[in-house]
């Protein structure tokens, strides 16, 4: 289970969503906690549990890949940026960069809505590689 202050940050491309989603959530093992999501403004997909104002349950039982391909299809619809690294030598992916939720008691904390019952959110990344 994460600690109050555990630090945990991933960063990935989308082909790596789903293992490390499962590994993310068996690290918290959640148990017979019912599993919800939210979305942030900026685009970032919330998983926590408790279902409380902020955050939906599941439709379906949780599933790693069905919820990694639905994120990624939700990444997929976001608006394109421009990349910072167009001036680099190399090659660019889309990814994802996941953390813990940090505890917290506030109404709303970076965006997600009743933090204290986050776990984990994934939001879009640029992964790059250099020549």
């Amino acid at each position: 289970m994460f600690s109050s202050n555990q630090k945990f940050i991933i960063s990935g491309e989308l082909t790596d969503l789903e293992p490390t989603l499962k590994f993310a959530m068996e690290l918290y093992e959640p148990g017979s906690s019912t599993l919800c999501f939210q979305i942030t403004e900026d685009g970032r997909y919330c998983i926590g549990y408790g279902c409380q104002e902020g955050w939906t349950k599941f439709q379906f039982d949780f599933d790693y890949h069905i919820i990694a391909e639905i994120i990624k299809q939700h990444f997929n619809k976001l608006p394109k940026t421009k990349s910072k690294y167009d001036s680099y030598d190399g090659s660019t992916y889309k990814g994802f960069i996941m953390k813990a939720i940090p505890e917290t008691f506030a109404d709303k904390e970076d965006g997600i809505v009743n933090p204290f019952f986050g776990i984990i959110s994934i939001g879009p990344y640029e992964c790059f590689y250099s020549k």
